[in-house]
């Protein structure tokens, strides 16, 4: 089952230790007040922080763009991930560059990924790979 955004946000404070302590306040209107001011703190940093963490996905809606050139790519109906080929000339994706081409019906991928050749892979580890050298020597 998935969650909306504002129900996680009410899981996550209704299972906080701050709202927990907020009942040990002195007074009961301090205590009603205090939570009431913590809860609305919570849920807007709560979903500023799904916000952030939704546009930090490498997957790349079909809505919001297709694949600039021909090639492989991995794609997802929300469920299942496959590689499949992608043919710029239609902006369709396909299981095979292989003819026949039985191209996807539209609306069944959500989004897309670009697959990295090795020497992106290379050059985004490049750190990582510094590092091993080191200790190694």
């Amino acid at each position: 089952m998935k969650q909306t955004v504002e129900e996680a946000a009410r899981t996550h404070w209704s299972e906080s230790t701050y709202n927990k302590d907020a009942e040990l306040a002195y007074d009961e209107r301090d205590s009603i007040a205090i939570k009431a001011l913590a809860k609305s703190v919570a849920l807007r940093a709560f979903k500023k922080g799904a916000g952030w963490q939704a546009k930090q996905s490498p997957w790349i809606s079909v809505e919001e763009r297709l694949p600039e050139k021909d090639g492989y790519y991995f794609v997802t109906d929300g469920d299942v991930v496959e590689k499949v080929y992608f043919f710029k000339r239609w902006n369709k994706f396909t299981s095979t560059r292989d003819y026949p081409h039985l191209f996807y019906d539209e609306g069944v991928i959500k989004a897309w990924l670009h697959i990295p050749s090795f020497d992106e892979i290379l050059e985004a580890n490049k750190d990582v790979l510094e590092r091993i050298k080191e200790k190694g020597d």
